[in-house]
């Protein structure tokens, strides 16, 4: 058992980033968009749900995903020092910021809900077109009793099952550990394609305040989204941009066909990027002080404390 059952799907070492002294004990500003409330908290109570990662497969350590991204979490830290203090976005410390990215990019409540949706809905399908015939039902009891051991069917007809399919007796879900298993796929697959874009390491200027985060940190949208407006941006799709903070003084753009290169950030482009991580979360904001700048309604830039 782990000394703590409250996992963090948002990085401690990532979220210090933000805070006002840069470290896990420091305070950070908490906008939360949806409650129209603002609080101060630390990295460590924010971004954290219990049992997140905790798995329960026979002979497997419940802890085994928590334990194995605290590891990561550990090279994490260090890489993401390193890149503040040189902006030299390449080797190792790129390399394991990409999988954070990466990581960032799928893990978390709302996209394990929105990823269940679908695979449950798929299965309510193919219990349906089970139910299509008495045949089918009974082939497919069968089959499982044949490669399981295990009578499903419990004494219960094919009519009685199909009633109570048809009341909407029977609860789909997707269990955790799949979830989880979908993210580890995923994670791999997002990170092999963000290694094919070229990153450019945005510094802030003099004067040019800070960068912010959210509760979402990967943003991935089209260069001209009028053009695209049934469609969803997609990692390896050409014409997208992948924005993610890494700091309040440091964030990255990944494009496709691009040079890496290190640039300075104006007050300007300061507040853009902040709009567009702002209009990417789901529910809360992240910051050293409410004083950062980003483009309202209407284009005038505001400070955040009008955020909420």
């Amino acid at each position: 058992m782990s000394t703590s059952r409250h996992h963090h799907y948002l990085s401690q070492c990532y979220l210090k980033g933000f805070t006002q002294g840069s470290a896990k004990k420091s305070k950070l500003l908490v906008l939360d968009l949806k409650n129209n409330k603002k609080f101060e908290s630390t990295p460590r109570n924010v971004g954290g749900m219990r049992d997140f990662n905790r798995v329960e497969i026979n002979g497997i350590d419940p802890e085994i995903i928590e334990k194995t991204q605290s590891d990561f979490e550990s090279k994490a830290a260090t890489a993401l020092k390193k890149l503040e203090e040189t902006s030299d976005f390449s080797g190792e410390t790129k390399d394991v910021i990409l999988e954070l990215i990466g990581m960032l990019a799928i893990k978390s409540p709302e996209m394990r809900e929105h990823l269940a949706k679908p695979q449950a809905q798929i299965a309510n399908h193919i219990m349906a077109m089970t139910f299509e015939s008495k045949e089918r039902w009974e082939s497919q009891i069968a089959q499982i009793k044949q490669d399981t051991g295990e009578d499903i069917s419990v004494g219960t007809t094919f009519e009685e099952m199909k009633a109570l399919f048809e009341q909407g007796a029977f609860e789909i879900s997707v269990s955790k550990e799949h979830q989880i298993h979908v993210e580890l796929v995923g994670m791999q697959r997002i990170t092999e394609l963000l290694h094919q874009r070229n990153w450019i390491v945005l510094e802030t200027g003099d004067e040019a305040g800070e960068f912010i985060t959210t509760d979402n940190p990967v943003s991935l949208t089209f260069h001209n989204p009028a053009l695209f407006p049934f469609m969803s941006p997609g990692f390896g799709l050409p014409d997208t941009m992948v924005y993610f903070p890494v700091s309040k003084n440091l964030a990255l753009i990944g494009e496709f066909g691009r040079e890496d290169a290190i640039k300075t950030a104006n007050k300007h482009l300061v507040a853009m990027l902040n709009s567009k991580i702002i209009a990417n979360s789901y529910q809360r904001v992240f910051a050293s002080k409410s004083n950062f700048n980003y483009i309202a309604k209407g284009g005038a830039m505001q400070l955040g404390s009008k955020l909420v």
